[in-house]
């Protein structure tokens, strides 16, 4: 076969032709043992970042919702803490008055107590006074 020149090139047609025979069957070697293999690991890593994107989502709404559950008993957890407290706050107040109370009453037994005879001794030299 002869050779011909093309922009200046010299170019040998039989080499040109087993080049393109060589290489046409190296592609479709590739392609039946390789492409299909390497497709097919595409494809599942494709399925693969699909679900677990899919699953991010769910993990998401789900913790968006364990959120607002959170959020939801925090405000009952306010609520029934204020409640307590004043509820705490009442009982402290009734304890006091009754301690005071009670040391109002200790104090005047123990004032009638300590001046019996005090007040008997008025009372007795009031008599002799007035007698």
């Amino acid at each position: 076969m002869g050779d011909i020149t093309l922009l200046g090139l010299p170019i040998s047609l039989g080499t040109m032709i087993y080049q393109a025979l060589i290489f046409t069957v190296l592609v479709l070697i590739l392609k039946k043992l390789v492409f299909k293999k390497l497709v097919g690991i595409l494809e599942n890593r494709k399925h693969q970042i699909q679900n677990q994107l899919q699953l991010t989502e769910q993990y998401k709404h789900e913790a968006e919702n364990n959120l607002q559950i959170s959020e939801q008993i925090l405000k009952q957890a306010k609520i029934d803490a204020r409640e307590i407290r004043k509820r705490s706050e009442g009982e402290a107040k009734l304890i006091i008055q009754s301690a005071k109370e009670e040391a109002r009453q200790i104090l005047k037994e123990a004032k009638t107590e300590a001046f019996p005879a005090h007040s008997l001794s008025f009372s007795h030299t009031e008599q002799i006074k007035g007698a």
